[in-house]
């Protein structure tokens, strides 16, 4: 089998990263029966509602969507119940599923998680693996059940964590190997060529779902732990400070650890900042390198440099 010819799939994921393993069975010919998503959420200044990117694509390829509020809700489940369906597949949903529609498919009801389970189950694994200064992840392609990200996995690939690598460039890594293990996953799973590997339960840690006050950089914290904060959330949420005297968020998405002890004296205090862009830690120190000011597009630290006016301020 070529491609995915005629295989039916009932698709659930909300976000870009899911879109991306959509399209991609869907350039193999698989048959999308129908897509699941998160209802409408509102975004922008206006708060107007707009529809997941899952749900915008799917639309616009005339694949049949469905956004309950329920999951549970009995028109929805009424409708899905009838259709004929070989794989359910279920890529950052980000709602529980009733068991009884991962009973549905012919086959199996199958998740693409983003870490080497069991360690980082749960809603932000690449984050948590990041914080933690985890040397791996990877992705794994698992049978569903109903615990959370508990069922055996069905196959794997291990992702070296770059000292440069941010969620934003796990992710992408993750997608490209992730696509590629869900397709020869289906394969294998079709031609009875595959095995159900369990999870070693005590050794599961959960990646619990990041809080907005996470995001909020400490300077007293040491240059090492800020770094890992900054590269976990970049490019989004992105962690952020203030300037002293300023409500005005201030993201930084790329920095690098400095070793020189002679940058500042005993005088200056945590979160005091000097050209080029160097902040004093609670140990050691940090060079800003990206940054985004609230309501301004990403700048250089040459660039934010270059609109300042004092050589030295503090980051609170």
């Amino acid at each position: 089998m070529s491609n995915l010819d005629g295989l039916k799939i009932g698709f659930f994921g909300t976000p870009d990263f899911s879109l991306e393993f959509l399209k991609a069975l869907y350039k193999k010919k698989a048959v999308i029966s129908y897509v699941v998503s998160q209802p409408p959420s509102r975004s922008g200044r206006g708060k107007v509602k707009k529809d997941s990117a899952v749900s915008y694509w799917a639309k616009n390829n005339g694949i049949e969507c469905f956004a309950p509020e329920n999951i549970s809700d009995k028109k929805f489940t009424e409708i899905i119940v009838k259709k004929e369906i070989d794989f359910i597949i279920v890529v950052a949903y980000g709602k529980i599923i009733d068991e009884f529609i991962l009973n549905l498919p012919r086959f199996l009801a199958v998740n693409v998680h983003i870490s080497l389970l069991p360690r980082w189950r749960g809603a932000a694994p690449i984050q948590r693996a990041l914080l933690e200064g985890d040397k791996e992840t990877g992705v794994c392609i698992m049978k569903i059940e109903k615990k959370l990200d508990s069922g055996p996995v069905i196959s794997k690939k291990k992702i070296e964590i770059k000292g440069d690598d941010t969620a934003g460039t796990l992710f992408e890594k993750a997608t490209i190997y992730g696509c590629d293990l869900l397709i020869e996953s289906l394969r294998s799973i079709v031609d009875k060529d595959f095995q159900l590997s369990p999870q070693n339960h005590d050794k599961a840690t959960y990646a619990k779902k990041i809080k907005k006050e996470e995001t909020r950089i400490n300077w007293e914290n040491d240059a090492e732990s800020i770094n890992l904060k900054i590269r976990a959330f970049s490019p989004r949420p992105g962690a952020w400070t203030t300037v002293k005297g300023s409500t005005k968020r201030l993201k930084i998405l790329k920095a690098k650890i400095i070793r020189n002890k002679d940058l500042f004296d005993e005088s200056h205090s945590c979160g005091s900042v000097t050209n080029p862009l160097i902040v004093k830690c609670g140990k050691g120190f940090l060079k800003v390198v990206e940054l985004q000011p609230e309501g301004r597009k990403i700048l250089s630290a040459n660039d934010f440099i270059n609109g300042l006016t004092e050589d030295i301020f503090n980051f609170e």
